[in-house]
């Protein structure tokens, strides 16, 4: 029981990570722009992540910060990866406390499912 309560710790830490540092009318733009270069209304992607429309097309206007795993959704859905929609200027744009982050839940994410495979094979 420990073990699922840890996991789930883990999982609401990355849903609450938001791409707080980039310029968010900019990510709007490269988003919004990947999306009518693949021929897409707005609808279509919120639907395809399961938002609202109206909560998408804040999204794409900066209206709003975007939490990272509805990021990963959109590039998902999008069929890119998550660095293509916030680059500026051209340039590749790094959240290096992010990537950080990240990495550290991984490793932690991998003890606690290795912990589970022990536990089940006792």
């Amino acid at each position: 029981m420990i073990t699922i309560l840890y996991v789930a710790d883990i999982v609401k830490k990355t849903r609450n990570l938001y791409f707080c540092d980039m310029n968010l009318v900019k990510l709007g733009k490269n988003i919004s722009a990947k999306r009518r270069l693949l021929g897409l209304k707005q609808e279509d992607v919120a639907f395809g992540v399961d938002i609202s429309i109206t909560s998408y097309a804040k999204i794409e206007r900066g209206e709003t910060n975007i939490p990272f795993m509805r990021l990963v959704q959109i590039a998902d859905y999008l069929k890119v990866e998550v660095a293509e929609l916030v680059r500026e200027d051209g340039q590749g744009y790094y959240l290096e406390n992010l990537a950080s982050d990240i990495r550290q839940m991984k490793e932690e994410l991998h003890v606690v499912y290795k912990k589970i495979i022990d536990v089940s094979l006792l």
